[in-house]
């Protein structure tokens, strides 16, 4: 299942809307992002280890949402902000950011563990964030096909 882990996240960011950037839709935020992180995460059936006394993750952000969940991007200097937030109210992630092929970071928290995926990391252009619901593994096979397709676009 350890080696699977990483397909899976990868498969499920795809399944959240982020299969084709065109298609995503995105709407300003305002206010604190981590309170709004924490509201989107707890929608989802998320498990905090700490809701008291969290860091704010301030400046300008977006959001995209859909069915599976949520997409959030800032500039890409906030991602330390942004990982101390998620660890402040999740603990240790499942994977601790590691290297991209495009010269940024990814890493995530499991569903197994919070009850919810969330991925966090940057690339050159942007931090971004996506919380996503827990799906059952059929339902990620069967949408896997037609994400990696869009991908491709």
């Amino acid at each position: 299942m350890q080696i699977l882990t990483p397909l899976i996240a990868a498969g499920l960011a795809l399944l959240c809307g982020c299969g084709h950037k065109d298609e995503m839709r995105f709407t300003k935020g305002s206010g604190d992002m981590g309170q709004f992180i924490m509201q989107q995460a707890l929608k989802r059936g998320a498990r905090p280890v700490a809701t008291n006394s969290l860091p704010a993750v301030a400046g300008e952000w977006r959001y995209s949402e859909d069915q599976y969940g949520v997409v959030l991007q800032l500039p890409r200097e906030r991602f330390s902000d942004v990982q101390a937030f998620l660890r402040q109210v999740f603990g240790p992630p499942a994977h601790e950011p590691s290297e991209t092929t495009d010269g940024g970071r990814l890493g995530w928290y499991a569903a197994q563990t919070i009850g919810v995926v969330v991925q966090f990391g940057y690339d050159r252009e942007r931090t971004q964030v996506i919380v996503i619901r827990p799906q059952p593994m059929s339902e990620i096979i069967k949408r896997l096909p037609e994400a990696l397709e869009r991908s491709k676009q």
